[in-house]
């Protein structure tokens, strides 16, 4: 019942870090690039398809419109949704499903993962409704994580004298 915002460029982590956060929990992956593919626990799924995987549920989707991978999980409980490139998907308003995914989180039981590749592309309807932030090295501009979610500079500024691949794990709420 949580809402987990993770941040950072490429090659830093991001999805190694929620593969191990999740390998105990029921998934379902909106996994447009193919990176919960061969290197996984369930190299042999097929798209849509649940499996079993010591005993827990897990799907990854690589081919549905957002909307309809939104109505999916809302339909789930007790699940790990992992949004893969959320950066592609939630550019300008948030509409008002995914809106109802976030807030309705309690009636649940899921955990919603949000993947973005810059602080600036997180919309601020989102971040409204985040219970963690998972920060790893992006390249924003200073300026505009200051000016955007002031809350995350001080995070981003001590990642950037670390070497790649670090991460803070920020409580927002």
């Amino acid at each position: 019942m949580y809402v987990i915002i993770i941040i950072g460029g490429a090659k830093q982590g991001k999805t190694p870090f929620i593969k191990d956060y999740c390998k105990e929990s029921n998934l379902l992956v909106f996994d447009v690039q193919n990176e919960y593919g061969d290197k996984t626990k369930y190299p042999n799924q097929k798209p849509y398809n649940l499996t079993t995987n010591n005993n827990l549920a897990r799907s990854r989707i690589i081919d549905l419109e957002v909307e309809s991978f939104i109505e999916l999980c809302k339909q789930k409980r007790n699940t790990v949704c992992v949004f893969e490139e959320a950066t592609m998907f939630f550019q300008g308003m948030t509409n008002d499903e995914m809106r109802k995914l976030i807030f309705g989180k309690a009636h649940t039981g899921n955990v919603i993962v949000l993947v973005f590749h810059s602080i600036n592309s997180v919309p601020p309807r989102i971040m409204e409704g985040t219970d963690f932030v998972v920060l790893f090295k992006t390249n924003d501009e200073i300026k505009t994580v200051e000016r955007k979610y002031i809350k995350l500079l001080k995070h981003f500024l001590e990642l950037k004298n670390k070497k790649d691949g670090t991460h803070i794990k920020i409580k927002m709420i």
